[in-house]
């Protein structure tokens, strides 16, 4: 059974598009549990069955008397549910030991679900992809989903996150015990195939000094953003925009930023986004966005640098960088010291990391990675290799496979 903040879709973001990855050839059934109250996206879904349940009563309002007493509502909502769970649905839920829970969640209600589970006997496994649970400290008459998350995460009989970074964090913050645990992330999808050549110019600068050298050329110097854009993400990403801008400014107009986003996210971002080199490329489809990338220079992946993100910053690993190196080009990830995203480019040797929000320095660092061709084929290579061999489809989903196997 899967509790999740969405069904899981092709097409989804973060976790849903994650999972989705993940568990597309789970060999078992799947059943999604979801509240009668959402909405399932109409294509592109995880082959499962989904069991609908009542979330109970006290429903947020949609009026302006909601922002007066949505809160006291919240509070309602969650002690009914660690009180009633599934009641709702309990006639059509598997035996306990026929099945286990998987919870991947940013949604107190969802984690409650899963606890309600864990009350019940059911077997439940947490998979956390960021540090949601830095800032939420909701409370109810008789719990908080601070106890709840630590009740979870010390009786599950094994744990799955998405960064060695979080797993620390988590383990220090609710004093955990030892129980095996899976660091596992979003599965590259095949690599796109790339064809090498004789290159003697590389974009946007040249710096192969007159030589030629066989490299996986991009046609300039094109650095593609895609995925939404949050808080988490804005500040380094405006920032990364700015240096385009300045760089164009002062006549190196080979620099260009596009950003693969959906609508209402540009139009909220796009007055500090837009500018000379800069522009959006729309929302694609998935299948049609990957195309894009093996035109890149660089493929850029953003962590905020502001206080108030900083918990996602340092224990989220995002989706899209997988989804990257399947192309065949180097990440950038522009985000501060601590970053797990960052980290995990480094560690990889796939990329590059500017731990700076100043478009200034960004701009000058950007000038000098395209006058190392050489580093940049290397990188770019290596990208390749890792989705074609560590974070394949197959090799991601075995070892996620074998372990739930084991624990679940």
């Amino acid at each position: 059974m899967l509790i999740t903040d969405s069904h899981p879709n092709q097409n989804g973001a973060g976790i849903s598009q994650t999972l989705y990855n993940l568990l597309n050839g789970w060999p078992h059934d799947i059943m999604v549990l979801v509240s009668k109250r959402e909405i399932l996206p109409e294509s592109f879904n995880l082959s499962a069955t989904t069991l609908s349940y009542n979330e109970g009563p006290w429903q947020p309002l949609q009026n302006r008397f909601g922002k007066w007493i949505n809160g006291w509502l919240q509070r309602k909502r969650l002690q009914w549910l660690q009180n009633h769970g599934l009641e709702s649905a309990v006639k059509s839920l598997p035996f306990k030991d026929d099945c286990f829970v998987l919870v991947s969640t940013t949604v107190p209600e969802k984690l409650l679900v899963a606890y309600w589970l864990l009350q019940k006997g059911y077997r439940v496994l947490p998979y956390f992809m960021d540090d949601w649970l830095n800032d939420s400290y909701q409370s109810w008459k008789s719990g908080s989903v601070q106890q709840v998350a630590a009740d979870l995460l010390r009786k599950a009989p094994a744990r799955l996150m998405i960064s060695s970074n979080l797993q620390r964090i988590l383990e220090q913050r609710y004093q955990l015990p030892a129980a095996p645990t899976l660091v596992i992330h979003n599965p590259s999808p095949p690599p796109l195939h790339i064809h090498t050549q004789t290159h003697t110019s590389f974009p946007p600068s040249g710096g192969s000094k007159g030589g030629t050298h066989t490299s996986f050329p991009p046609t300039g110097g094109e650095i593609i953003y895609a995925g939404s854009i949050w808080p988490m993400h804005a500040d380094a990403l405006i920032a990364v925009a700015k240096a385009i801008q300045l760089l164009n400014a002062s006549g190196k107009k080979d620099f260009s930023l596009c950003i693969y986003t959906s609508q209402g996210h540009w139009e909220k971002y796009k007055s500090m986004l837009q500018g000379e080199g800069v522009h959006w490329g729309e929302w694609l489809p998935y299948d049609e966005v990957r195309k894009k990338f093996s035109d890149a220079f660089l493929l850029l992946c953003t962590a905020s640098f502001e206080k108030a993100q900083q918990a996602f910053t340092n224990s989220s690993v995002q989706t899209k960088l997988t989804d990257y190196i399947a192309a065949g080009r180097p990440v950038l990830v522009v985000a501060p010291t601590g970053a797990a995203s960052g980290e995990w480019v480094l560690n990889e040797t796939c990329g590059y990391w500017l731990q700076t929000h100043d478009p200034a320095e960004i701009a000058t660092q950007l000038q000098q990675l395209a006058e190392q061709p050489f580093n940049w084929q290397q990188k770019a290579e290596k990208a390749l290799a890792l989705a074609s061999t560590t974070y394949s489809t197959a090799a991601v989903q075995q070892r996620l496979y074998q372990f739930l196997s084991a624990h679940g």
